[in-house]
């Protein structure tokens, strides 16, 4: 009779990460001659030996099942648990053009994972001055983000290039710090 086992690589996926790459360790004194993967989230069952599946990206837990059956009719069932864990990621533009032609006009952030109470973003003139700064993340999503002005005056900021200070923490506690350049273009 078949032993149905199998590996799974990675492990342990991510949201930025959800494909598996399925490994079937089955053993038996026969010929195994048909595999039934079940993924655990709702999808078309697989026949394939060592198949690939893609998950969606939430989080949670997955119990992957494999039914082995050899030649002579006999079968093995495993099951074994997939984990889709969360992750953080931001993505800070290095330019913007704050020139009101509806595109790029206002500097914004996209991200995920981020302890919105740990976060600190500063940008600085060439001549190492404050000219914005925010603790509130939400003031730089792209439904707000910053329009380009000096935060006390309210005037428009020349073309150049400045540099951003960021600081925050992701979802795990780990903190990060980035002082990268930023061109602001009109």
């Amino acid at each position: 009779t078949p032993i149905a086992d199998f590996n799974a690589y990675p492990d342990t996926l991510t949201i930025l990460n959800t494909t598996v790459s399925l490994i079937d360790k089955s053993t038996t004194d026969e010929n195994l001659i048909s595999w039934e993967w079940d993924f655990g989230d709702n999808t078309a069952l697989d026949n394939s030996q060592n198949p690939y599946h893609t998950y969606s990206t939430t989080t949670g837990l997955y119990e992957v099942s494999l039914i082995v059956s050899d030649d002579i009719g006999c079968s093995d069932t495993i099951s074994k648990i997939i984990t889709i864990t969360d992750d953080y990621w931001i993505w800070v533009p290095n330019s913007f053009t704050p020139d009101l032609d509806g595109k790029n006009d206002k500097f914004c952030i996209a991200y995920n994972g981020i302890r919105d109470s740990t976060f600190i973003f500063n940008v600085f003139d060439r001549f190492s001055n404050l000219v914005y700064s925010t603790s509130n993340i939400l003031d730089l999503d792209c439904e707000n983000g910053w329009d380009g002005k000096h935060q006390s005056t309210g005037n428009e900021l020349p073309m150049g290039v400045y540099i951003y200070k960021m600081y925050y923490q992701d979802y795990e506690g780990w903190k990060h710090q980035e002082i990268k350049e930023l061109i602001l273009v009109r």
